[in-house]
């Protein structure tokens, strides 16, 4: 026999004695078939692999679900935190517009405010200059009214004084009357104007001769018994006073008549 039979032989009786010793044995006895199958078909051997490539394959399933589920609710989310922001910005932004028209609406009417003040200020100093310019208008035309009055009186002396003042007066008597007629006239044109300028500003004069006396509008520095008018009536005016747009700008100065005092006997 040849080595290589040799070696061909012994494999085939070593393949026999495999197949002899791997071969089925007979069910034990006493044991249903049926339930002897269903033992065999569910060995741990034969089960555990397939529970565990389930199971990995539920649980890779399981995974993607829940990965999808949350990026599509962190999709959404950021949706609304984008509208929220946009809601956010276009109300911030009408907020800001807001206020910055308030804003400049406040310093607008501030500033104009401001100009009213100024103008009012100003206006104030040149009525009062007015006032002023007016009171001594009038009293220079009291003077000279008063001088033309002792012209006239006189001319209506007897012949002495008027041959003295002839003769030691350096000025004719018409000349100098004429004078002063010119001077009060003169005054008087200063004067009117000046009323014309006084109502252009919005500036009255308070009545006060003949009127009760109104401690609103009048300051009452002299008082006098007087049995012709009542009790607190104006009697005499030493300074006019002016309202102006309805508020008194200056009171007047006046005297005031009172009733007369009962003789004791």
């Amino acid at each position: 026999m040849m080595p290589g039979t040799d070696r061909e032989e012994i494999v085939r009786r070593f393949e026999a004695l495999l197949d002899a010793a791997l071969a089925s044995e007979n069910p034990p006895a006493g044991i249903d078939a049926d339930i002897l199958e269903s033992v065999l078909n569910d060995s741990p051997d034969q089960a555990a692999p397939d529970q565990a490539a389930n199971a990995q394959d539920n649980a890779r399933a399981c995974d993607s679900y829940a990965l999808w589920a949350a990026m599509t609710a962190l999709t959404q989310e950021i949706k609304l935190q984008g509208r929220a922001f946009q809601e956010l910005n276009r109300t911030l932004t009408a907020q800001t517009e807001k206020i910055a028209d308030e804003l400049r609406a406040v310093y607008a009417e501030r500033e104009q405010a401001l100009r009213r003040e100024t103008e009012r200020r100003s206006r104030k100093d040149v009525l009062g200059a007015l006032i002023d310019l007016r009171d001594r208008l009038a009293r220079g035309r009291e003077s000279a009214r008063v001088r033309e009055e002792e012209i006239a009186a006189a001319d209506r002396a007897g012949w002495l004084p008027r041959m003295l003042r002839k003769t030691f007066s350096r000025h004719p008597a018409g000349a100098t009357a004429a004078a002063v007629g010119a001077l009060i006239r003169g005054y008087e044109l200063g004067i009117e104007r000046l009323d014309q300028t006084l109502d252009e500003f919005n500036a009255r004069e308070i009545r006060c001769r003949g009127e009760s006396f109104d401690p609103r509008r009048m300051n009452a520095i002299d008082s006098e018994e007087s049995a012709t008018v009542a009790p607190g009536t104006v009697i005499e005016v030493y300074r006019s006073g002016y309202e102006w747009d309805g508020e008194v700008f200056r009171p007047a100065q006046v005297k005031v008549s009172r009733a007369p005092s009962e003789v004791v006997e």
